[in-house]
Formats: C-alpha cells, structure tokens, sequence
C-alpha cells in the first residue's frame, strides 16, 4: 500500500506492508517506508503505522505483530516503540549496509498490548 499526503495535491511518500501472514498463529510481519526525507520526524509512519496495525488485529483478529529493522536506524526503532513495539531479539551482523555488516532488530508488537496503548 502506498503512504501519501492529504490535501488538494496528495503526494506520494512512501509506502507500508503486511505480509507472511499465519492464520493459525495469528501473526504477521509488517514493513513501512518513507522514502521522502522531507516528511521524516513529522508523524506520517507513525499514523500510517497505527492504522495498519488496528486493520491486522480488529479486522483480521491476528494476536502479534512483528517488523526488522537495521540496528542503526534509531529514529525507526524510537517510532516503532511509540506504536508499541518492544525490541525482542537482535541478529547480529545479519544485514550487509553502506560497506559494512550492521545488526538486524527484531520488534514484536502483541494485540493486547496495542490496544491498551491505543486506549490510553
């Protein structure tokens, strides 16, 4: 799915993903991307993020959420803690990035969890 603006002249900034989806565990990894720099820091992932999430738990009743991320990516990892998610493993040097082997961080996010937070 695609992340665009609101307004007259929508644009395009990035994108979000629900895939691999188990219906016997009820569980399913997420991806989200901005690629529009301009539009960093500013809440648009954050949004677009919340809405996915309440989408996979209220209306395909799944129970846990999952998403990876390099281990540099502090921004990432800060949003995707406001959404939730807590940092549940670390693959260490799993990624090859810019020349140099990084860590992977492995984020999980439970229904219960999400929806106490959303309440509050």
């Amino acid at each position: 799915m695609l992340i665009y603006t609101r307004g007259e002249q929508p644009e395009h900034i990035g994108f979000i993903e629900y895939r691999d989806v188990n219906i016997v565990s009820r569980r399913c990894t997420v991806g989200i991307g901005i690629g529009n720099k301009d539009f960093w820091g500013q809440g648009w992932g954050s949004d677009a993020l919340k809405a996915l999430i309440r989408y996979v738990f209220q209306t395909m009743n799944l129970r846990r959420v999952q998403l990876e991320t390099w281990g540099g990516n502090a921004r990432a990892i800060r949003a995707y803690e406001k959404c939730g998610f807590v940092i549940e493993g670390r693959l260490r040097e799993h990624s090859y990035i810019d020349g140099q082997y990084v860590d992977t961080i492995v984020m999980g996010l439970l229904r219960e969890d999400f929806l106490n937070l959303d309440r509050g």
